[in-house]
C-alpha cells in the first residue's frame, strides 16, 4: 500500500503543477516501498536523495509560477515549502550520517505534510491562477 495515494482531489488545476506533485507522490511512494521492503541503506539514501531532488525542483518551479503571477500568499508559501525541505533534508543526513534507519513512522509526516499542503495552500493557488488566467 503507498504512503500517498493521488486522485482528482489533489489536482489544482495547473497540469505543470499536478504532474509534479505526480512525480513526488512517485519518488515517496518509491522510498516508502523501500524502506518496508527493508532494502538497505544505499538504496534508501538513494531514493531519500530523488524526493529531496523532486521536492526541490518542484518548489523552485511552483514559486517561479506564482512569482510571475504576482500570488499575494507567495512570501507565506515559500516559508513552508522552505521549512518542508528542511526537515526532508534534515532526514536525509540523519540517514546518511548519524545512520538513522527510515521506518514508516519517520517517513509518516510526509503524508501529512503533503496532503494538507496540497489541501490546503496548493489548492488556493490553483483557485487565484485560474481567477487570473495564468492556469
Amino acid at each position: 500500500m503507498p504512503l500517498l495515494s493521488w486522485n482528482d482531489d489533489h489536482a489544482v488545476g495547473v497540469p505543470a503543477m499536478d504532474d509534479e506533485h505526480k512525480r513526488l507522490y512517485q519518488a515517496i511512494n518509491e522510498l516508502y516501498a523501500a524502506v518496508l521492503e527493508g532494502e538497505e541503506r544505499g538504496v534508501t539514501a538513494h531514493l531519500l536523495r530523488q524526493v529531496v531532488h523532486c521536492t526541490r525542483q518542484h518548489f523552485s518551479s511552483e514559486e517561479g509560477i506564482l512569482a510571475a503571477s504576482h500570488y499575494p500568499e507567495l512570501p507565506e508559501h515559500s516559508v513552508q515549502h522552505q521549512q518542508l525541505l528542511a526537515q526532508v533534508e534534515e532526514l536525509l543526513g540523519r540517514h546518511e550520517q548519524d545512520g538513522l534507519t527510515l521506518t514508516s513512522k519517520s517517513l509518516s509526516f510526509l503524508r501529512y505534510w503533503f496532503n494538507a499542503h496540497i489541501h490546503e495552500d496548493d489548492q488556493l493557488y490553483g483557485a487565484w491562477l485560474d481567477a487570473h488566467e495564468v492556469a
